[in-house]
């Protein structure tokens, strides 16, 4: 019997409420101190969403600490509710539906970052096991340390906060 993912509700509203902050971006308040967030990225096109994907999975650290991660592939899914990683084929469906010259909610670097999360466990999971699949301290750690290299310590920081408020475990991801 497969296990349940358990998490999966509380790390999508963790990850709405930093995405939310991403958004904005700029200096806020955490608990008394002062970090700056960056402003995150939204794409218009399947093709740049595809070079944001392989310049993340081609940055040295991310190969150091991922080896043979391989590429993944990103294409448009249709509906509108979620953005999805597909195991079998290492290719993220992502949703496109915004209105004209305004990229559709999933087409940032907040769902991309996710869905680049779930890619790199697959590739490093135990084939026999879906726990890879699931959102549990594994990913979120996983996603931090993506999010540190990416976007910076303290865009990981905030994200560990709001998986942490949320009840969700997080490993140690940083050095």
């Amino acid at each position: 019997m497969a296990e349940r993912d358990t998490s999966r509700a509380l790390v999508y509203a963790a990850e709405n409420q930093w995405s939310a902050a991403l958004d904005r971006g700029g200096v806020i308040d955490f608990f008394g101190s002062r970090l700056t967030l960056p402003k995150q990225q939204y794409f218009e096109t399947v093709e740049l969403m595809q070079n944001y994907c392989d310049d993340v999975l081609g940055l040295d650290r991310i190969v150091a600490s991922f080896p043979n991660t391989g590429s993944v592939l990103v294409r448009a899914r249709a509906g509108q509710a979620k953005a999805h990683y597909e195991f079998e084929n290492r290719t993220i469906a992502v949703p496109l539906s915004g209105t004209a010259g305004v990229p559709g909610w999933a087409c940032c670097e907040a769902v991309l970052l996710h869905e680049l999360a779930h890619h790199l466990l697959f590739v490093v999971a135990d084939p026999a096991t879906s726990a890879h699949a699931f959102h549990g301290g594994r990913f979120t750690t996983t996603m931090c340390q993506l999010v540190c290299e990416v976007l910076g310590f303290e865009a990981a920081l905030v994200l560990q906060g709001a998986f942490q408020g949320a009840g969700v475990t997080v490993g140690s991801y940083v050095d």
